[in-house]
């Protein structure tokens, strides 16, 4: 009886342990599937942050190209007015020169002044027609620039906000 009871004890025992050899052989599959899809997930969190790593890159470089786009449009915005309010400047001392050279003229002619102060009265106007003339050059270049320029910002805006619009688009 002993040794029936024995047997019976190293049978059950073979049950068992042969059991939990099985149970494990069915957990197994499952946590090998679970990490498999554990991995999955951190693989695809990982593309996730390098697109997003890349997004932030592509949007940094994006601000600051924006930002000297912005200053070239201020540089060039701030120069053009000067180049406006010198000429408006010149046109003014044109006006008033002419103003002076006609009763010069007459001075002259009356032989009260001399024609050498008429002569200087003349070249200083020469010198101020060449100098608006270079003004209004100048003007015209400097309108095209900023045309040109604020185009280009206009552009890096358009890009900007499509960048925006995609990583802000549901996924």
């Amino acid at each position: 009886m002993k040794r029936s009871f024995t047997c019976m004890f190293v049978l059950a025992a073979c049950f068992i342990v042969s059991g939990q050899a099985l149970a494990q052989s069915v957990k197994s599959p499952t946590q090998e599937q679970s990490l498999q899809e554990l991995v999955a997930e951190v693989r695809q969190l990982r593309a996730t942050l390098q697109r997003m790593n890349a997004a932030v890159y592509k949007g940094q470089v994006m601000l600051e190209r924006l930002k000297l786009q912005q200053e070239q449009v201020t540089r060039i915005s701030r120069e053009l007015t000067e180049v406006r309010e010198n000429a408006h400047e010149v046109r003014a001392q044109q006006s008033r020169i002419k103003g002076v050279l006609s009763s010069m003229q007459e001075a002259v002619e009356s032989g009260v002044k001399h024609p050498g102060e008429l002569a200087s009265l003349k070249e200083e106007m020469s010198q101020l027609t060449q100098r608006e003339q270079r003004l209004t050059l100048r003007e015209t270049q400097l309108a095209n620039d900023l045309e040109i320029e604020r185009a280009k910002l206009n552009e890096l805006n358009d890009r900007l906000n499509a960048l925006v619009e995609i990583e802000m688009a549901p996924k």
